[in-house]
C-alpha cells in the first residue's frame, strides 16, 4: 500500500466504483409493488384512522431491505467485519507508518507508539517524546485531564519498553480485530460521513483466562464530506461502497483488498483515506474523530512486569496533533477528555464546584428533553451544544469513578426535581434515575460495563426504560480477541463480537443504511431546513424517529402552521400508491385535551396542471398521544397518481397544522404513497 501526503488532494488508488444505484431502480420498483400488498392491517384505514400497522416496524424494514435491494446487507461483512484473513492484513504498524509519512516526520512507527503509550507515566519516568499524566496537577489527584482527575501512572505506561513490531506472534504484538461502520454517526446535515473504525487488540488477551492482560487501541476516524453541500448524500459513494461489500459474487480477497483501499488510500470523488492524520482529532469538536484505548494490563499479570499494586480497568481518548513541516514538523499522541462522558462528580448535590452547580443548574437539565425523547437506545444523545469543560478525563469503573448513581444519589435533590419538572412537563412516563441511567449508557464504562444502582453490582440492570439491555461478550468490552468458526467462509474464523451488537446495535445501524440507500431524504425529513414554515418553528429531531436518522420536530407558537417541503422528484418512488401516509407523534400535553386539531395536506404538482390539490384531512382529538401513529388521507385522484407515477420533478406537499397554540411539540416522518 502506498503512502499519502497530507492533503485533500492526495491520489487514491484507483478501482472500480460500486455499481449504481440506478441500477436497479427497476428491481425496486417491482419490489415495492409487492412491498405494498404486504398484509399490513391498516392499509384500508379511512381518513380518520390512525392506528399503527399489524407488522412491527423493524419487520416492514427487513420486508423492504430484502425486496428492494439486489442483494440483502450482510451484517458481517458490511458493518462489523472480524474475518481473520481480512484483519490479518491490517497491521499496526503499517497505519502508524502511515500517519507518520502523512506527517512528514523524522519519526518510526515504534517511537510513535512508545510515545502514545508513554503518556500514561509521570514524567520523571518518561522517555521525553510526549505530554505525560501529571503534567497537570490538581487537589488530590496526581495526575488530570480536562481539570478531573485520572489515575497516574498507570502499568499499561510500561508498554512504551516494549517493542511490539519485533515479533507479531509475542504477546505484546497486536491484532487487529474489528472493522466498523459507523455510518449512522453522519450528522444529519451531512457534516460528515460518519466513523470507520480499525480495532487492535495486544495478543496477551487472546487466551480466556487472560482478564487482566488485555489491551484495546481504537482507531475512530471520522471521514469528512467532500460534497458538504449535498448534506448526507455526498456520503453516497461510501455507504455504496459498504453494501457492495455484501455483494455474494466478491470473494474474500476482493473484499479485503478493496477495505485496504478504503482505509489507506480512500475513495474516487476526493474521499480521503480513514487512516489520515487529520480525522483523528486534529480539528476539535464532536466531528473530530479520536483514538481511544480500553485496557486491563494490570500487574503482576503481564509478563516481564515486576509486581505492581492492583489498578483498574480504564478507558481514554487521545487526539492525534500534527504541526509544521519540514524539520520543524510534529506528530504528537495527546490524552483528551472523553467525549460524552460527564464526569461524576457533577451529578453530586453536595458538591459546591463551579461546575457542578452549573450542570445541576443548567447544563443536566437542558439535557434531559433530549435523552427522554427516544424510546431507541440507538438514539440516545447528548445535546450538540453540552459544555466539553464537563467531560471526565477517563472512564473507569472498578472504582465506581464514573458511576453516576453512586453520586446522583436516592433522596431529593434539587436537580431529581429539575429532571421530573421536565419529565412531567413533556409527558414522560420516566424517571429521573432512567434518564441518568440514559446519560451514563451513553458514557464509555457505561456502555462497556453496565451497572444499575450506586453501589455497582453486576446483578442490577442498568434500567434505561426500554426492553434493549447491553449485553457483553467478555468482560468490559464488546467485541473480543476469542475465535469463532465464521458461517460464511468455509473453513475461516471470526473475532467474536457481543449480544449487544449482534441484537441491539447493528440491527440499528444496519436500517439507517437500508433506508439512506432506498428512502427520499425529503420524504423521510432527512435533510435540515428542507421543509419550511412561516408560522412553525422546525427542527430536525434525531430522537424521536420512526426511520431513517432524524424526524421533523414542529413547534407551534401558532394555532394554523403551514409546514412546506421543497419540489421533489417522484421519479424513484414508482409504483406510487394512491393515499399520502405519514407517521405522526402527538405530545402527550395538551393545553385543550378535548380537541387536538387536525391535519390537512395538499399537493402541488405544477407541470401536470395541479395546485394546491386538498388531499385529506385527519383529526387529532382520536388520536393516541405520546407515541408515533401511521396515519393516511384522503384517496388522491387518478390522475394525480398517475402524474405521480410518471415521474415528476417539481413534487410539493404542504401540511397545515391547525391546532392549540402552543401545543406539541409535533414530530412527522416517513412520508410515503400507499395503496
Amino acid at each position: 500500500m502506498s503512502s499519502k501526503l497530507s492533503s485533500s488532494s492526495s491520489p487514491v488508488r484507483s478501482h472500480s466504483d460500486p455499481a449504481s444505484p440506478g441500477a436497479w431502480q427497476g428491481a425496486r420498483r417491482a419490489a415495492l409493488a409487492a412491498l405494498a400488498i404486504l398484509p399490513v392491517s391498516c392499509a384500508d384505514l379511512g381518513p380518520t384512522d390512525g392506528a399503527p400497522a399489524d407488522l412491527a416496524e423493524g419487520e416492514i424494514a427487513e420486508a423492504g431491505q430484502a425486496l428492494s435491494l439486489p442483494f440483502p446487507i450482510n451484517e458481517r461483512r458490511s458493518l462489523v467485519v472480524t474475518n481473520t484473513d481480512i484483519l490479518g492484513a491490517f497491521k499496526l504498524k503499517d497505519v502508524l507508518q502511515q500517519l507518520i509519512d502523512q506527517a512528514g516526520v523524522s519519526l518510526t512507527p515504534l517511537q510513535l507508539f512508545r510515545q502514545f503509550m508513554d503518556t500514561n507515566r509521570k514524567a520523571a519516568d518518561g522517555i521525553g517524546l510526549g505530554p505525560h499524566c501529571d503534567d497537570v496537577v490538581i487537589p488530590g489527584s496526581a495526575g488530570s485531564i480536562n481539570g478531573w482527575p485520572i489515575d497516574c501512572p498507570r502499568v499499561v505506561g510500561e508498554e512504551a519498553d516494549r517493542d511490539p513490531f519485533a515479533d507479531e506472534e509475542a504477546p505484546n504484538a497486536y491484532v487487529a480485530t474489528t472493522l466498523a461502520n459507523r455510518f449512522d454517526l453522519a450528522p444529519p446535515d451531512g457534516a460528515n460521513c460518519g466513523e470507520y473504525r480499525v480495532v487492535f487488540a495486544r495478543r496477551s488477551g487472546i487466551p480466556e483466562s487472560a482478564f487482566q492482560m488485555r489491551n484495546f487501541i481504537i482507531f475512530e476516524g471520522r471521514l469528512p464530506n467532500p460534497s458538504p453541500s449535498l448534506g448526507r448524500e455526498g456520503c453516497r459513494p461510501v455507504v455504496d461502497f459498504w453494501y457492495h461489500l455484501s455483494d455474494p459474487a466478491k470473494s474474500l480477497e476482493t473484499r479485503r483488498d478493496e477495505l485496504l483501499a478504503f482505509y489507506f488510500d480512500g475513495l474516487p470523488g476526493g474521499f480521503e483515506p480513514v487512516l489520515h492524520i487529520d480525522h483523528y482529532g486534529q480539528n476539535a469538536g464532536p466531528y473530530g474523530g479520536q483514538i481511544r484505548t480500553n485496557e486491563f494490563l494490570f500487574a503482576p499479570e503481564v509478563d516481564g512486569d515486576p509486581p505492581e499494586p492492583f489498578t483498574t480497568w480504564n478507558l481514554r481518548e487521545f487526539r492525534l496533533l500534527h504541526s509544521g513541516s519540514g524539520s520543524s514538523a510534529t506528530l504528537v499522541v495527546t490524552p483528551s477528555f472523553v467525549k460524552d462522558n460527564p464526569a461524576a462528580p457533577l451529578f453530586d448535590p453536595a458538591s459546591t464546584d463551579a461546575r457542578a452547580v452549573a450542570f445541576r443548574s443548567t447544563s443536566f437539565p437542558d439535557l434531559v428533553e433530549r435523552l427522554a425523547a427516544a424510546d431507541d437506545i440507538n438514539r440516545f444523545a447528548l445535546e450538540p451544544g453540552y459544555p466539553a469543560t464537563m467531560n471526565a478525563g477517563e472512564s473507569q469503573m472498578i472504582g465506581l469513578q464514573n458511576n453516576y448513581f453512586a453520586t446522583f444519589g436516592a433522596g431529593p435533590s434539587a436537580l431529581r426535581t429539575s429532571i421530573q419538572s421536565k419529565l412531567t412537563a413533556m409527558g414522560s412516563a420516566l424517571t429521573p434515575d432512567q434518564v441518568v441511567g440514559r446519560a451514563f449508557s451513553l458514557s464509555c464504562s457505561g456502555c462497556h460495563e453496565p451497572i444499575g444502582d450506586a453501589t455497582g453490582s453486576p446483578t442490577v440492570e442498568l434500567d434505561l426504560g426500554t426492553t434493549a439491555t447491553l449485553a457483553k461478550l467478555r468482560p468490559f468490552t464488546q467485541t473480543s480477541e476469542q475465535l469463532e468458526a465464521d458461517p460464511d467462509e468455509p473453513g475461516g474464523q471470526r473475532f467474536k463480537i457481543s449480544e449487544a451488537l449482534t441484537g441491539v446495535f447493528i440491527p440499528f445501524r444496519k436500517n439507517v443504511m437500508a433506508e439512506f440507500l432506498l428512502n427520499d431524504p425529503i420524504l423521510g425529513f432527512e435533510k435540515p431546513g428542507a421543509w419550511t414554515s412561516a408560522q412553525a418553528q422546525l427542527s430536525v429531531h434525531t430522537g424521536r424517529v420512526v426511520e431513517g436518522i432524524s424526524s421533523l420536530q414542529v413547534k407551534t407558537p401558532s394555532p394554523f402552521n403551514e409546514i412546506v417541503s421543497p419540489s421533489f422528484s417522484s421519479a424513484n418512488l414508482a409504483p406510487v400508491g394512491d393515499k399520502i401516509t405519514l407517521d405522526l407523534f402527538v405530545s402527550p400535553v395538551q393545553p385543550s385535551p378535548s380537541w387536538g386539531g387536525n391535519i390537512e395536506v395538499l399537493i402541488s404538482i405544477p407541470s401536470a396542471g395541479i395546485h394546491n390539490q386538498w388531499a385529506g384531512n385527519v383529526p387529532l382529538t382520536p388520536l393516541p398521544r405520546g407515541q408515533f401513529v401511521r396515519i393516511q388521507f384522503a384517496q388522491l385522484p387518478t390522475a394525480t397518481k398517475n402524474a405521480l407515477n410518471a415521474g415528476a420533478s417539481d413534487v410539493k406537499l404542504q401540511f397545515n397544522l391547525n391546532v392549540t397554540a402552543n401545543s406539541g411539540p409535533y414530530y412527522l416522518d416517513n412520508v410515503r404513497f400507499e395503496n
